[in-house]
């Protein structure tokens, strides 16, 4: 058991604090990137890979071209969690672990404490109604009951916020989630934010921890006739004799009671075992009791919420064996700081537990209520021009992508500006060659006495024209006049000029690298490529 953690709220301000690093008169300067032309050690199947300068210093020379992150590029993001039928959610609980209410498990067929639903919404669970299956997706947003909506399956759903159709952060793993955290009347248009869902205090759920025993509720309590103002009820002799022994069977103070001249709220002040009479709360409004078996009264367990606030109601579900399996709110309360359930009846031994919102209530620090540590990065390449102003070619092949900062234009030693720093730029080295046999794709190249001894290195890239080459994964410096061997075409050329690439070379830092199957970049396609950070 460790003695010490640090929250998660920790790993959500990071997160927030990166996004706000990319605002500003001095943003951020970061690009995403794709890369590594080659193939990984002769095969497509994409290699592990871990940390360490020498693989951030060789995916940095494996680079392709890259593009510049805006801040409209930047998500928060959680995992997306549709809505699927015959799955337990699990319900909001600050007693709960908040890995645990993010988190699925198989075994127990348990989902997080939130969906995405096919409208787009996505909605908190606030009760799963005693760890029932969920059959009925929810609907609605904040315009009704403050955005809780309580399903047919027993199931109750905070409206949180919607994600609009082309919203560029959506994908199949991942949910963007607004950014809204300190003012609960802000609004907006893209979210479908309104604070008039933000209730502070709210009472949804009430957890039974222990059900106790004999519970007995009784829909057919035979009393002797009573008339208008009556307080006191005589239970039938015989009704005892066939159900139970003694009245305390049957009611207990505090349990409710109802029936034919019974008024509404109504509960059992006292019982009499000696003498089978019950004193009510409040005056019969009219006769009952008697042979007719349309008078008979119910006397049920009573949930009284007891709290600061105002507005809860509940009930009790009492099993066939006696035991309390669920208390139901029946009402939503609000303004409750502190509050307890306190169950009447003919049993003893409920242990029950109220759950009230977060500080502030559900939905007013968004990213927080569903445990958001994560960004997304996003860059379409060659949205409008596929070859992006020719510094991105088409028909080429690359397998790796990531994200770097802080940057510094080729032979310069300090990083780029916001002034300076380009939009898309080309990561490859060009080389001009005399006439000859043509290099391959993908083939390695060099200078010097053999493949592996040699003063250059690179691996080619595309062939521009006949006499013109691009090339990647650059190791040494080229030197024009010098001849170019090639290890599979046998091509041996003189080099007649080098323009180098935009960046230094192992200058920036790495932040971020994934290794994926091939992908052909083709006329007329764009490149969306998205990378999840972690915090």
């Amino acid at each position: 058991m460790a003695t010490k953690y640090t929250s998660k709220l920790q790993s959500l301000k990071s997160a927030q604090q990166y996004i706000a690093g990319f605002n500003g008169d001095t943003p951020e300067i970061q690009y995403i990137f794709i890369g590594k032309t080659d193939t990984y050690n002769d095969t497509d199947t994409p290699n592990d890979i871990a940390e360490s300068i020498d693989v951030n210093n060789r995916t940095f020379r494996d680079m392709i071209a890259a593009k510049r992150v805006k801040a409209s590029d930047i998500n928060l993001v959680i995992p997306r969690v549709d809505w699927t039928a015959n799955q337990i959610y699990r319900q909001f609980d600050p007693q709960q672990l908040s890995v645990d209410l993010i988190s699925s498990n198989t075994s127990q067929n348990l989902k997080p404490m939130y969906a995405f639903t096919t409208n787009r919404n996505v909605y908190k669970c606030l009760s799963n109604n005693a760890g029932a299956i969920s059959t009925v997706q929810p609907t609605g947003d904040y315009t009704t009951s403050n955005g809780v909506v309580t399903t047919a399956d027993g199931y109750v759903w905070k409206y949180m916020y919607n994600v609009r159709a082309g919203n560029k952060f959506v994908n199949v793993t991942n949910l963007p989630i607004p950014t809204r955290n300190n003012d609960s009347t802000e609004t907006d248009t893209v979210f479908n934010l309104n604070n008039s869902g933000v209730v502070e205090g709210e009472l949804t759920t009430i957890v039974v921890n222990d059900g106790g025993s004999a519970y007995r509720n009784f829909t057919n309590v035979r009393v002797e006739p009573y008339v208008t103002g009556n307080t006191i009820l005589t239970v039938n002799s015989a009704f005892l004799l066939t159900s139970v022994n003694t009245v305390d069977g049957v009611a207990a103070a505090n349990m409710s009671i109802s029936g034919a001249g019974i008024p509404a709220d109504t509960v059992v002040s006292s019982i009499d075992d000696i003498n089978n009479k019950i004193t009510i709360s409040k005056p019969a409004t009219s006769d009952g009791g008697g042979p007719n078996i349309a008078n008979n009264l119910s006397v049920t367990t009573r949930v009284f919420v007891d709290g600061d606030g105002t507005g809860a109601l509940a009930n009790a579900t009492v099993s066939t064996t006696g035991v309390v399996s669920k208390i139901t709110v029946d009402t939503i309360g609000t303004g409750y700081e502190k509050c307890n359930a306190l169950v009447f009846g003919t049993g003893t031994g409920v242990d029950s537990r109220v759950i009230i919102s977060p500080k502030f209530g559900h939905g007013f620090n968004l990213a927080k209520d569903l445990v958001a540590n994560s960004v997304m990065v996003v860059a379409k390449m060659g949205q409008i021009d596929s070859t992006e102003n020719g510094l991105i070619a088409t028909g080429i092949q690359f397998r790796q992508i990531g994200l770097f900062r802080n940057p510094h234009k080729h032979g310069q030693n300090t990083a780029v500006t916001n002034a300076t720093a380009n939009d898309i730029v080309t990561q490859v080295t060009t080389l001009q060659l005399a006439s000859g046999i043509s290099y391959v794709t993908g083939e390695k190249i060099f200078q010097g006495s053999s493949s592996t001894v040699n003063f250059a290195q690179a691996v080619v890239h595309r062939t521009v024209t006949a006499t013109e080459i691009e090339v990647t994964s650059i190791d040494g410096a080229f030197r024009p006049g010098v001849v170019l061997e090639g290890v599979t075409s046998g091509a041996s050329r003189i080099i007649t000029a080098v323009s180098n690439p935009e960046f230094e070379a192992d200058a920036a830092d790495i932040l971020y690298v994934e290794n994926s199957n091939t992908i052909t970049r083709i006329d007329g396609q764009a490149e969306d490529i998205r990378l999840v950070l972690q915090f």
